[in-house]
């Protein structure tokens, strides 16, 4: 049941991702707010493509890892663990105590004996 959960709420951070991703590769917005503040289209433009790429690359990655959780592959195990801890990072860095908390659950959970025996099969 729980990496049933996982599986669905990676899915639904992959849709995130692609949607983001999709919005900032367009740069509509970030390109409007740069001239704003009187910086250079030409100069910038290559900003919110970037990001937009790496989001997109971020949730084709993610919608993968997904499918490899739903059908309990061991490569995505340990993918989502790495994830995870990585997420650590970055939440302890910014400060994030909810999505550390997130990922320190993501991370024990999937060092039980009976998930790591559900992704061995």
């Amino acid at each position: 049941m729980g990496v049933t959960i996982l599986a669905i709420l990676e899915a639904l951070g992959a849709i995130y991702f692609l949607f983001i991703g999709v919005t900032e590769f367009l740069g509509t917005a970030s390109i409007r707010s740069l001239a704003y503040f009187g910086i250079s289209h030409s100069v910038f433009s290559l900003i919110p493509r970037i990001i937009g790429t790496a989001l997109l690359i971020l949730g084709l990655v993610s919608i993968v890892l997904a499918w490899g959780l739903w059908i309990g592959k061991g490569w995505a195990r340990a993918m989502a663990l790495v994830f995870a801890v990585l997420g650590i990072i970055i939440n302890l860095m910014s400060f994030h105590v909810i999505g550390i908390i997130i990922d320190a659950v993501i991370v024990y959970y999937l060092t039980r004996p009976n998930v790591k025996q559900f992704f061995t099969k």
